[in-house]
């Protein structure tokens, strides 16, 4: 497995109907706003010294369409050149890849399309190597898919395994059953998938607390290396720059 020493944090942008939300496990009817202007929320985090953004396209992941596409445009072309996102939802053909990667988006998240039809990943040529990303959404270790809302009996580790390494850059593990809950991660079910797969794993879904963060950053020489927060921050149990200073106070114990 390739392994950087960096541990990354990756604010979440997820957007329904143009607003910025969070859903309670994955339930569409289950969201909460927090705010009407998604590129409004995308600078805080860039003024709070954030390097990734990761957005999705509540609607599309649902719908399968770039449902929400006018308005993450507006942020594309506003923080271009200034942050890196990673963005997902919806995205279901070589055309919604390209469409993305020409508009600065550093990397594309395929979850329906990665199961579907994983021989699509392993197909695509180098120009995109390093540029997907796969989105494990799981629930007792097998896959959902369709904004969640289709359960399949494919466990996640056998799916991922099969995924070609030089064209996926990393594989977010979500647990649904955390997601958007403040519950608290899976630590043990997180590292576990990620020592059980070639590549590199981002945690998502139930970090409630900086104690949170510590645990997975320091489980990168295990393939963690990075993680997904929401809810977190929306609700403020602590600010992006707290989360930034506790994985460079773990870097230095840890002599990254």
């Amino acid at each position: 497995m390739m392994k950087n020493n960096l541990f990354t944090l990756y604010p979440a942008i997820d957007i329904k109907d143009g607003k910025c939300v969070r859903l309670l496990f994955g339930k569409m009817e289950k969201e909460t706003v927090y705010n009407n202007d998604p590129l409004d929320q995308a600078l805080w985090f860039l003024d709070q010294g954030a390097e990734w953004l990761h957005i999705v396209d509540l609607d599309g992941a649902v719908k399968g369409i770039n449902a929400n596409k006018a308005v993450i445009i507006k942020i594309l072309n506003k923080l271009q050149n200034k942050i890196k996102i990673q963005i997902g939802g919806g995205i279901r053909n070589l055309n919604d890849i390209d469409f993305w990667l020409q508009n600065s988006v550093s990397r594309v998240i395929l979850g329906t399309l990665a199961l579907e039809n994983p021989k699509f990943i392993n197909q695509l040529d180098k120009q995109y190597s390093k540029k997907i990303v796969v989105g494990a959404d799981v629930r007792d270790g097998k896959i959902a898919t369709h904004g969640w809302k289709k359960q399949t009996d494919i466990m996640a580790v056998d799916l991922i395994k099969t995924l070609n390494s030089s064209i996926v850059n990393s594989v977010i593990y979500t647990d649904i059953a955390k997601d958007g809950s403040l519950k608290g991660i899976s630590l043990n079910q997180t590292v576990n998938f990620a020592k059980s797969i070639p590549h590199p794993v981002i945690a998502s879904g139930g970090v409630s607390s900086l104690n949170d963060i510590s645990k997975l950053s320091n489980e990168i020489s295990n393939g963690v290396q990075g993680v997904i927060i929401g809810r977190a921050l929306y609700d403020k149990k602590f600010t992006f720059s707290d989360a930034l200073q506790k994985i460079n106070e773990v870097r230095s114990d840890a002599h990254y």
